[in-house]
C-alpha cells in the first residue's frame, strides 16, 4: 500500500512538471509571437517615416531642376522617381525583401542622382560573386538613407567629383556585410558631423534606417553594429568616409 502510495506520488510529480514545463513552454511561444507582432509594426511606423522623408527630398531635387528651366531633365527626374516610388510601394508592406530587389530600388535611385549630377558624381556597387542575391534577404530600402547621406554631406561640400562604392559581402556564414564608402569631405569638415545613430533632422532617414537595422537583426536573433569610419591619408587629413552596415544573413527560406 505504502508502495502504491509512492508510486501514485511520483506519477503526480512527474504529471505536474510535464503540464508546469508544457505551459512554461507555451508561455514562451506566446510571449515570442507577441514580440514579433510589435516588432513588425515598429518596423511598418519607422518606414511610414522613412518613405515621405525620402520622397521630399526628391520632390524637392525636381523643384530645383525646375527652377532651371531644365524641362528634359525635370522630365526624365520624374519619370525615374515614378519607377522607384512604385517599387517602392511594392515593398511598402514588407518586412523583407531579397537583395536583388534592394538593389534594383538603388539602381533607380543612382539614376535619379546621375541626373541631377551628371559625371561629377561616380557609384559603384560590387558584390562578392558567390553571394546569392535573389536569395539573401535584408530590410527594405536599408541602403538608401546611407548613399543620399554621403552624396549630401559627403560629396557635394567637396565642389568637385567624387566617388562613392557600395560593397557587399558577407562575413563568415552568418554574417551580410554593406559598406558605403565616399572620397567626400568627411565628417571633420562638417560643422555638425554625422553620428553613427544620428537624431539630428537632417540625416532622419539614416536615424530610423538604423532603428529598422536593428530589428531586423533582433528578430533574426543577433545584436550587430553599424559603423562610421573616418578615412585620412598619412598626414592624418580627411580622405573621406566609410559606413559598415552589418545584418544577419538569411535566405528567403528560413522562415
Amino acid at each position: 500500500m505504502i508502495i502504491l502510495l509512492i508510486l501514485l506520488i511520483i506519477a503526480l510529480l512527474i504529471a505536474g512538471c510535464i503540464w508546469v514545463g508544457f505551459h512554461t513552454s507555451q508561455t514562451k511561444k506566446l510571449v515570442y509571437n507577441y514580440e514579433q507582432q510589435i516588432t513588425d509594426l515598429q518596423d511598418l511606423a519607422w518606414r511610414a517615416q522613412m518613405n515621405p522623408h525620402f520622397l521630399n527630398n526628391c520632390l524637392n531635387n525636381i523643384n530645383a531642376v525646375i527652377h532651371k528651366l531644365d524641362r528634359d531633365t525635370a522630365s526624365s527626374y520624374l519619370t525615374c522617381l515614378s519607377r522607384l516610388m512604385r517599387k517602392i510601394l511594392e515593398h511598402s508592406d514588407e518586412s523583407k525583401i531579397t537583395l536583388a530587389q534592394e538593389l534594383d530600388v538603388i539602381s533607380h535611385y543612382i539614376k535619379l542622382e546621375k541626373l541631377r549630377f551628371g559625371d561629377d558624381m561616380i557609384i559603384t556597387v560590387s558584390v562578392e560573386e558567390t553571394l546569392q542575391i535573389d536569395k539573401v534577404c535584408v530590410p527594405p530600402l536599408f541602403i538608401q538613407p546611407f548613399l543620399e547621406n554621403a552624396i549630401l554631406h559627403g560629396i557635394l561640400p567637396k565642389n568637385e567629383a567624387g566617388n562613392i562604392e557600395i560593397r557587399l559581402c558577407t562575413l563568415g556564414p552568418e554574417i551580410l556585410c554593406c559598406t558605403i564608402t565616399d572620397d567626400g569631405v568627411g565628417r571633420s569638415k562638417l560643422e555638425k558631423p554625422i553620428e553613427a545613430f544620428p537624431t539630428g533632422k537632417r540625416s532622419m532617414g539614416m536615424a530610423i534606417t538604423n532603428k529598422r537595422i536593428s530589428s531586423f537583426n533582433k528578430r533574426n536573433g543577433k545584436s550587430l553594429p553599424v559603423t562610421v569610419n573616418d578615412l585620412k591619408d598619412n598626414n592624418g587629413l580627411s580622405t573621406g568616409t566609410s559606413i559598415g552596415i552589418q545584418l544577419v544573413l538569411i535566405s528567403d527560406n528560413d522562415d
